[in-house]
């Protein structure tokens, strides 16, 4: 059975409520944070490949995949096409899904730790995937894309050690010394095991500055991996018009990240 209207889930509410429906317990901010990873990484799909992704990423039994196929192709294949909508977007208004307020900072926590594993988990399979599919020079050997550049290695470094955070009962103790003066630097929130977000605060209303921070930190970091290597189209559109402009002698070779895109499609093969 197909489902060609069923609407993307737009939050982490809806898409809690999607996984639900297929009988899933897999965490919402895991699965957006899978599916924002790849496009990161430059994986495009049409909507049944990012189906049969999400599936992969849940871990679900070969029942549910045929049973819930149809229903998965509509949202998960929606849910990336607005997710890459949002991250291309001139508004920059994407957004991670995360538990809402009213959930403790705990349970918030760790949807941010998930969101940022899922994401890690995302952009390595868009890499992988890269790979396994790159094209081959004369003597057969594979062509890969360039190696990533700095700000994107020191994003994806930063939301790596912000993947491993806990927030313990015991962190909310009162006579705690003050935040520090820059609460997005790293070393400030994690411990140095790099294990646990430095929530020190003398009040709940300073850990959530600390939190909401943190998010911030997180979103602006998906936002430059995609637009310093996963925006391959306009990465792309750049090079081409940069070319056009030098003599011929002078233009230099595609870049190997678009050469996983045919012609005028840019669904990757």
């Amino acid at each position: 059975m197909n489902y060609p209207d069923v609407p993307p889930p737009q939050n982490f509410d809806e898409l809690a409520d999607w996984l639900l429906t297929v009988d899933s317990q897999f965490s919402p901010s895991e699965l957006q944070g899978a599916i924002v990873g790849a496009l990161c990484g430059a994986m495009r799909l049409p909507g049944a490949r990012w189906a049969q992704f999400g599936f992969a990423v849940m871990g679900s039994s070969e029942a549910t995949i045929r049973q819930f196929s149809g229903l998965a192709e509509g949202a998960l294949g929606g849910l990336a096409r607005e997710q890459f909508e949002l991250l291309s977007g001139e508004d920059m208004a994407f957004q991670p899904y995360l538990p809402d307020d009213d959930e403790t900072i705990e349970q918030r926590t760790e949807g941010l730790s998930d969101w940022c594993r899922g994401f890690l988990g995302g952009f390595a399979e868009a890499q992988a995937y890269q790979q396994k599919n790159a094209p081959q020079n004369d003597a057969g050997e594979a062509i890969l894309a360039p190696s990533l550049p700095e700000p994107v290695r020191e994003s994806l470094s930063d939301l790596a050690a912000i993947a491993q955070a806990t927030v313990e009962d015991d962190e909310y103790d009162e006579d705690d010394a003050e935040l520090s003066d820059d609460p997005l630097e790293l070393d400030s929130l994690l411990d140095e095991d790099g294990e646990s977000l430095d929530f020190a605060p003398a009040d709940a209303e300073a850990a959530e500055r600390d939190y909401m921070e943190i998010i911030e930190y997180v979103r602006l970091a998906a936002m430059t991996v995609f637009s310093e290597y996963g925006w391959v189209e306009i990465i792309e559109q750049q090079q081409q018009k940069q070319q056009q402009q030098l003599p011929a002698s002078e233009q230099p070779a595609p870049p190997g990240a678009t050469q996983f895109f045919k012609s005028g499609n840019k669904t990757m093969h």
